[in-house]
């Protein structure tokens, strides 16, 4: 197996870059802007309780689309890239590539989930998630972007970012069995399952899930809504 190292390098880089470092000031810790609560101010007047994703917010931020290119690209070269076959691959090898790829992205699943602001929050990055589902298809990408439109326009009745996700990997499910084949079915099931992992570290650590925006953090299942500053 041929391993294209400098180019391993920059994908982990890519796929292990905490979203949090993207503010200014993020490689600090303890800043005052850890200690200052900051009052919610929406744009619009989010009802008690309701724990959505709001689309109209989500794609006015940033941060959001240079997590969907990042994990994009990272997901390509690890997926497509830096591993080179030999001339005939046995079955080790296929199980050893799959292995590293599993490990890789399921820490950067975690990496991008979990974060630590005086208590450990649990995140969905869900510009991050599909991403890497794009990424991981391949040329099979109709998969991701058909998915990725059902789950946005279904978006309106789902009531919070772990449904949202749960929904969308049954829809790369069932988009791959009807437009993938057999060629391209592991892939898709590693991006379905990617997309589990944070509502899976919901229920193993009893914690929900939240939402970051520039003034506050919604948590999902809560009947109000706190504030806190943003990663």
């Amino acid at each position: 197996m041929i391993v294209n190292y400098p180019l391993l390098g920059l994908a982990l880089l890519l796929l292990w870059f905490p979203r949090q470092w993207l503010r200014f000031g993020g490689f600090r810790t303890g800043g005052r802007g850890n200690k200052r609560q900051r009052e919610w101010t929406p744009r619009g007047q989010r009802e008690p309780g309701d724990m959505s994703i709001w689309c109209g917010e989500e794609i006015r931020k940033p941060r959001n689309w240079v997590d969907l290119f990042r994990a994009l690209a990272g997901s390509i070269a690890v997926g497509q890239v830096v591993f080179t076959p030999p001339d005939r691959p046995d079955s080790f090898f296929l199980l050893l590539v799959l292995t590293l790829k599993v490990a890789i992205f399921i820490t950067a699943i975690l990496i991008q989930t979990l974060r630590f602001e005086g208590k450990a929050t649990l995140f969905a990055p869900l510009f991050y998630i599909q991403g890497l589902a794009f990424g991981l298809v391949g040329l099979k990408f109709q998969v991701a972007f058909f998915a990725l439109a059902a789950v946005w326009v279904l978006n309106t009745v789902l009531p919070s970012a772990a449904v949202f996700l749960f929904v969308y990997a049954g829809l790369l499910i069932c988009f791959g069995m009807i437009l993938g084949d057999r060629s391209g079915r592991k892939e898709i099931a590693l991006a379905a399952g990617l997309a589990l992992v944070p509502g899976l570290l919901s229920l193993i650590f009893k914690r929900r899930l939240a939402q970051f925006t520039k003034k506050t953090k919604i948590v999902e299942g809560s009947s109000s809504s706190s504030a806190a500053p943003t990663p």
